[in-house]
């Protein structure tokens, strides 16, 4: 087990389950975790441009039969010292895998939300530290466009240089630009959630590694690999999300061998913050499945 830290006065004091906080060593990266509860492993995993703070009402209802580790990945939150390579989808996850390793933790359950699953479903393709089940919330597993794959090393060049991320995180700033793409996810936020992602989106730090793990992010090669991943894999979505196109994810995802959908109804692309208990009942059902769930 590696050195722990307790929790730096970095960290906002208002921030969601920040008693659970601690900071971790590994894979040459200084990880924010949140860890709480006892039981099963449940790894949680946010998305694109989020933090620990997606899992604000969900990560409590989880620890009364669970213990919960949720982390903020390369780059994102309060997790530092990426490497542009450790923000590709296969550096990120070598890094989790490493982690995972260091605490010696094999989780019973993975959830990941958009990005989130992409990078489980990439453990599950290339390591053994695998979850026993993965569930994947409005999962960001469709490619770009064909336009988007002729750019991808455009941008990877534009992105790499600081002046325009400076730029870039200048245009955010004030907070404009960051509420109307809250707002294209479709989920309504509280006044405090709101403010979290904001200062996940303003951040000039923060920003340059979304945007160079953006065209770090290989889907198509992570597709060719989900007839080799022999775990259950389950899909929760809202067909209305406007994110990640429904009917392209079903598409893409038939080569699970162990695939199944549930349609939660009307909802936004953010459902963790959105529907938390039905997330957590959809969680408890796969424990259930696995022959190690709550009583």
């Amino acid at each position: 087990m590696p050195d722990a830290e307790g929790v730096p006065p970095a960290l906002p004091a208002d921030w969601p389950n920040r008693d659970a906080s601690l900071f971790i060593n590994a894979a040459g990266l200084r990880w924010h975790v949140q860890r709480a509860g006892r039981g099963p492993t449940i790894l949680l995993l946010h998305g694109t441009a989020g933090a620990t703070h997606t899992w604000r009402d969900v990560l409590p209802r989880l620890t009364a039969w669970a213990d919960v580790i949720a982390v903020d990945l390369p780059g994102h939150g309060f997790t530092t010292g990426a490497s542009a390579e450790q923000l590709s989808l296969t550096g990120m996850t070598d890094a989790l895998r490493e982690f995972l390793v260091s605490i010696a933790v094999k989780p019973s359950i993975g959830v990941g939300h958009s990005a989130g699953a992409a990078v489980l479903l990439q453990l599950a393709s290339t390591s053994d530290f695998t979850p026993q089940s993965i569930i994947g919330v409005n999962s960001a597993l469709v490619s770009s466009n064909a336009l988007g794959q002729l750019l991808l090393p455009v941008w990877r060049e534009l992105f790499a240089r600081v002046p325009l991320r400076i730029g870039i995180a200048a245009l955010l700033r004030n907070g404009t630009l960051a509420r109307a793409a809250l707002r294209s996810t479709g989920t309504p936020l509280d006044e405090a959630q709101e403010a979290r992602y904001i200062s996940m989106l303003t951040d000039e730090t923060r920003v340059g590694a979304v945007l160079s793990m953006m065209t770090r992010w290989d889907l198509p090669s992570l597709q060719a690999t989900f007839h080799s991943i022999n775990v259950p894999v389950t899909l929760v979505h809202s067909a209305n999300e406007p994110w990640v196109p429904f009917r392209e994810l079903l598409e893409v995802t038939q080569s699970l061998p162990m695939r199944s959908v549930i349609d939660v109804g009307p909802a936004g692309h953010l459902i963790p913050d959105e529907l938390p208990e039905r997330l957590v009942s959809i969680i408890a059902a796969a424990f259930a499945a696995l022959g190690s769930g709550r009583a």
